[in-house]
């Protein structure tokens, strides 16, 4: 049931209900007032609907992912200081042997350096299946 209320409106609220009214074909304005608000604490809600699933969904992502994250961030870690520690083994050589310049591997490719290649691959493969081999046992375990 409703209660009668004096209000002061702003010009531009009192437009806005009339025409709220005219479009939802609604006679009274605290009627339409009373829809409007009802519209508005309906939409309130579904907000705040919305903002639950994406905290819940943005919690599983990082469940999900936080191991593969922290395994790449080691990977990278790691190939980031060998790659370091080759350079300066490298730069030791240079110096111990007096080169001045360096012939690519564009230009000539020694057999040494393909061999490290091929190893370097075979054992990055072997790496790979042994990941696959975890992860199927451990899928196959739950």
């Amino acid at each position: 049931m409703g209660r009668r209320q004096n209000l002061t409106l702003h010009e531009e609220t009192i437009a806005l209900i009339k025409e709220y009214q005219e479009q939802h074909h609604i006679r009274y304005p605290g009627e339409a007032l009373d829809r409007m608000i009802e519209e508005w604490e309906t939409q309130k809600s579904k907000d705040h609907s919305q903002e639950y699933v994406m905290s819940l969904m943005a919690q599983r992502f990082q469940e999900v992912f936080s191991e593969e994250m922290k395994r790449l961030r080691l990977a990278a870690n790691r190939s980031d200081k060998n790659t370091q520690v080759l350079l300066e083994l490298m730069n030791g050589f240079a110096m111990d042997q007096n080169l001045e310049s360096c012939v690519t591997t564009p230009i000539f490719e020694s057999q040494a350096m393909k061999d490290a290649k091929q190893a370097v691959e075979e054992r990055i493969s072997h790496q790979r299946q042994k990941r696959i081999s975890a992860t199927e046992t451990q899928q196959a375990s739950s």
